[in-house]
């Protein structure tokens, strides 16, 4: 669950990214020749829901930009299980995007200094939806998320 969290609060911190950095180095970021894929929306929608928290769980380490990139990576990579409902998988390609955004140059101070990203309500609605169904999903709690060891 601290991983949600922590991912959960990344959007805040990665998202002035978006907004600072739109001149700056966003598309760079978003042709990424280290990403496989060049868009969120192209992450696999057949995923485990496993694959899905153990990329989650990566959040927990984030210190910079670098990191950054690396859970923005990890997260494409994994993509979403099948089961996931519509609107949390466009969550999830919002926050991935979101994420990608982020300066892959910036340093711990920088992220901390980052303000909140400017998501219209629907984009807001939907990465609380993703949010919502990782945190339900990657729940200790719940037995169907056997990655309760990575904590």
């Amino acid at each position: 669950m601290k991983h949600v969290l922590i991912a959960a609060a990344l959007l805040s911190l990665g998202g002035v990214a978006a907004g600072c950095g739109n001149d700056q180095s966003s598309t760079s970021a978003d042709a990424s020749p280290a990403s496989s894929s060049t868009s969120p929306s192209d992450a696999p929608a057949d995923a485990s829901s496993g694959e899905l928290c153990q990329a989650l769980s990566g959040g927990a380490s984030i210190k910079d930009g670098a990191d950054v990139a690396g859970f923005a990576d990890a997260l494409q990579k994994a993509g979403t299980p099948t089961q996931i409902p519509a609107t949390a998988r466009k969550g999830f390609e919002v926050y991935v995007g979101v994420l990608r955004k982020v300066d892959p140059h910036a340093t711990a101070t920088q992220l901390k200094n980052m303000k909140n990203v400017d998501l219209s309500k629907t984009e807001q609605t939907e990465v609380q939806t993703f949010m919502g169904y990782a945190q339900q999903t990657c729940a200790p709690s719940t037995s169907s998320g056997g990655g309760a060891a990575a904590q």
